[in-house]
């Protein structure tokens, strides 16, 4: 029945959206939360890594508000069954890091405790660390199916046949702008000339992070008795693999409980806020309010065993001779001239703006032909200085 109910509500709205536009509607809709629980987050993962741990806490925000509150002033600690103690304070606000380093221990379980500014206490189940299980080998190939790419996949022992994993990355790439040149466009006076750069945009290096969460079984992927598992796939079109590239994927070992939470939370929200769209569908967590065993608590208290490899390739290692991927700009030349139709900038607030890189001169005096900064700055797209762990 409420099945039948929700479809006809949509059929109703359909039907709206349609005469609206059939009738030149043009009042703007905004879309707002009717019900709305206030509810605490708890975003918390411990690894075997000693390091200041972190815990986050926020609370339930609405639809159309984007983004969380943080909760302040907490009281945040973590014991373990040996009953010691590791204490947390908030760096910036709802971020609380463990004022010592610490990690979690193999055969030792560990319980999240909060007491929020307003004291009320909150508290999770005790949890166990997870047998850490090392990444045997990690390793990129090139794919040429429907869809050409790298492949980056994780092997590991036959016999790691019943421990749940999560992946997460941190892809590191160079950017090499297609339109880099050693000269610039400068004033000497009221004249433009054509001079040696003064800083170094050339090469670049951007790291970007996993955002989806990816969930392992090894007992249920192999495939053909192959134990290896796909942590990324980049497209031969992405732009990132153009040069040098490099991955650092981590392997968690995580509980039976951790994986049914995570993957309940993949199946039912896509998107980004994966807290935004808890309300109403709600599913519990190992997280609870300690006097109030109604209270809906949002969020997981993670325990895991970490691994990690990086690799690094090269765009030529496995496509030898072959044209690099697009980049994210056309990279058209064009004149940028003195004066130019009302609303069109000129070569001097172009320059002001440091919107243009110079390409060449042109044929007549004072002519020059630019390009996009994006196509002659790599600074527009990443930083210059090299990352600690980069190799050539």
């Amino acid at each position: 029945m409420a099945f039948q109910e929700s479809k006809r509500r949509c059929r109703t709205i359909v039907l709206i959206l349609a005469a609206c536009a059939m009738n030149s509607c043009v009042e703007s809709f905004e879309p707002k939360t009717e019900i709305f629980e206030d509810a605490l987050i708890i975003e918390a993962t411990i690894t075997n890594e000693v390091k200041q741990q972190e815990i986050l806490l926020n609370r339930a925000f609405r639809f159309e508000e984007f983004v969380p509150v943080p909760e302040e002033n907490a009281s945040v600690i973590i014991i373990d069954n040996l009953q010691n103690q590791y204490s947390f304070q908030e760096i910036t606000p709802g971020k609380y890091l463990s004022v010592l380093d610490f990690g979690a221990e193999k055969g030792r379980s560990y319980q999240l405790l909060v007491t929020t500014s307003s004291g009320v206490e909150y508290a999770s189940e005790p949890t166990f660390t997870p047998q850490t299980s090392e990444i045997h080998a990690l390793k990129a190939s090139r794919i040429d199916n429907e869809e050409e790419g790298m492949s980056i996949f994780v092997e590991y022992n036959a016999s790691q046949t019943s421990t749940y994993y999560r992946y997460k990355y941190e892809e590191t790439y160079q950017i090499i702008p297609p339109d880099w040149n050693s000269q610039m466009l400068a004033y000497e006076g009221p004249i433009i000339v054509v001079k040696a750069r003064e800083r170094d945009e050339q090469i670049c290096y951007k790291t970007d992070v996993s955002k989806n969460i990816i969930l392992n079984i090894p007992q249920e992927s192999n495939e053909n008795n192959i134990p290896r598992f796909p942590v990324r796939f980049v497209q031969r079109s992405n732009y990132i693999i153009s040069h040098r590239y490099s991955i650092l994927v981590k392997q968690l070992a995580i509980s039976e409980e951790s994986y049914n939470y995570l993957e309940k939370l993949s199946e039912s929200n896509q998107d980004e806020n994966v807290f935004s769209q808890t309300q109403p569908g709600f599913f519990r967590g190992n997280v609870y309010s300690k006097s109030n065993s109604d209270e809906r608590v949002l969020g997981f208290f993670h325990v895991v065993s970490e691994s990690s490899e990086r690799l690094f390739f090269n765009y030529q290692d496995f496509f030898p001779d072959e044209p690099l991927p697009p980049y994210v700009d056309y990279c058209n030349p064009f004149v940028a001239r003195l004066e130019t139709p009302q609303g069109v900038p000129n070569i001097h607030e172009l320059i002001a703006a440091d919107a243009i890189r110079y390409h060449s001169t042109g044929p007549n005096f004072g002519e020059f032909f630019v390009v996009p900064r994006i196509c002659g700055d790599c600074t527009v797209l990443g930083a210059i200085t090299v990352p600690d762990f980069w190799e050539e």
